[in-house]
């Protein structure tokens, strides 16, 4: 990802009326406000959650939005006297974007209420894509084809299907309506590598089903994916070695039932060694429900995991949890804020493999906003909590079996911070995350792309500022 700063939205204009987020409209028509999200910010991300309200005397029956002229797209609502409406939009692109909201009422009439969104002309950054045989997918394709970039396939399962260890698999750009699945295994020294080829170019709407990316391998790394729309994980790994990185998911429907759900997710007590390094998670779960502790943004169900450099906002459960068979995870230089029930956990329980959560480490995290911050849940043993940064939680710390050690709680400083994800979450320069990591098992770039350590040393959060 190259200089993503992750502010996820806007500013906003409308054409009629002082108040540039509320509809004007003929007389009987619904009345349309635009709640988020606020008039002055900028974006540095090409998707933006939009939260609206609309009200009629009789009905709202339908609400829809446009995007730069595009064709409306439909809300999903239940048609009332007063709606509330949240909805992500994508794909935005560089410079000037509008979204048009329209609502309906019941004898048709309507009134719309206009964002005018800028979004910054950089790219996102490179992310390291190794050589390799390399194959493509891309719209327009066709799996009759040989998969060259020339004649790329049409669905990334058929290609994924094809492909044997130390093989890459790039997916243009573009929305892909399937729930992949990865059967195929690499080996330690000759990985399957399947990528976007921007990051979050290809678009993976998963259309309601369990998984929106079910990898049944080892040794596959999964990079750059837009992943929504899935009921249970949007990127879930049941096998050891796999690699999950730079990826955006959002927008995952799993429900607080006895299967819960994730937005990344090594559930699995079998996905054992692997990685969620660099990922955008959040609105996972209907927020409007409370919380609930089995839907979570990052899962760590196994041994020996590595989860950093995330940013993960507004799950229902925790942020970024562990439980199952899970010990000897590093947890380090992640975001976690504004999550319904806490930041970061550390556990273990469910399993059958007697694993004790312990030797850990967890360091160098931000911890912002949430009920609970970092805490220890269920069958814990000695962790190591090291220079965290935990502020504005309702309670900080809730550790059992450990202590911390050179943990901050002040303000974090951030460029802008907001709790709805439109912010800017990188660190102003007076931030005092600044030259305050720990450099043990750091990562070697922070959640750009870009290397690690800049300054004395490494910066607590995800990003690396100076």
């Amino acid at each position: 990802m190259r200089r993503y700063i992750i502010a996820l939205l806007a500013t906003v204009m409308v054409a009629c009326g002082s108040d540039p987020s509320t509809s004007t409209g003929s007389p009987g028509s619904p009345s349309l406000k635009i709640l988020s999200p606020v008039s002055g910010a900028s974006l540095s991300s090409p998707s933006v959650t939009v939260q609206v309200t609309a009200s009629d005397d009789t009905a709202v029956s339908r609400l829809t939005y446009r995007v730069n002229g595009a064709g409306e797209v439909a809300v999903t609502i239940t048609p009332g006297p007063t709606v509330s409406a949240s909805f992500a939009v994508s794909s935005l692109r560089a410079g000037s974007n509008t979204i048009v909201v329209t609502a309906y009422d019941t004898s048709g009439q309507s009134s719309s209420a206009s964002l005018n969104i800028q979004v910054s002309s950089s790219n996102p950054s490179t992310y390291p894509i190794p050589s390799g045989p390399t194959f493509y997918v891309g719209p327009g394709g066709s799996n009759t084809n040989d998969g060259s970039r020339e004649r790329p396939w049409a669905t990334i399962t058929y290609a994924a299907a094809q492909l044997k260890p130390g093989q890459i698999l790039r997916v243009l750009p573009g929305t892909y309506n399937e729930a992949v699945s990865v059967s195929v295994s690499g080996t330690a020294s000759q990985r399957i590598v399947i990528a976007s080829d921007t990051r979050w170019g290809a678009k993976i709407n998963a259309q309601g089903a369990l998984f929106g990316i079910d990898v049944r391998g080892s040794y596959i790394d999964v990079i750059g994916f837009e992943v929504t729309n899935s009921t249970n994980s949007g990127i879930i790994s049941w096998r050891p070695y796999n690699r999950f990185l730079f990826n955006h998911v959002y927008g995952i429907r799993a429900q607080c039932d006895s299967n819960g759900g994730a937005g990344v997710n090594m559930s699995s007590p079998d996905s054992s060694d692997g990685a969620m390094i660099g990922n955008l998670v959040h609105d996972i779960g209907d927020l409007s429900a409370g919380f609930c502790t089995r839907i979570h943004g990052i899962y760590q169900g196994a041994p020996r995991g590595t989860v950093q450099n995330n940013i993960t906002y507004r799950a229902r459960g925790f942020g970024i949890t562990t439980w199952h068979a899970a010990t000897a995870v590093t947890i380090s230089n992640n975001l976690s804020f504004a999550n319904l029930y806490g930041g970061i956990s550390v556990g273990s329980g469910d399993n059958t493999r007697g694993n004790v959560a312990e030797n850990f480490l967890v360091a160098n995290n931000i911890v912002v906003g949430n009920p609970r911050g970092i805490s220890e849940e269920n069958n814990t043993g000695v962790n190591r909590f090291v220079n965290n940064l935990v502020w504005n939680n309702t309670t900080n710390w809730r550790l059992q079996t450990s202590s911390h050690q050179g943990s901050l709680s002040l303000d974090p400083g951030f460029v802008n911070y907001r709790p709805d994800g439109s912010g800017d979450y990188t660190l102003s320069s007076s931030s005092p995350a600044i030259d305050k990591g720990i450099p043990e098992r750091a990562p070697e770039f922070d959640f750009l792309a870009r290397p690690r350590v800049q300054g004395a040393t490494l910066d607590l959060g995800p990003f690396e500022v100076r």
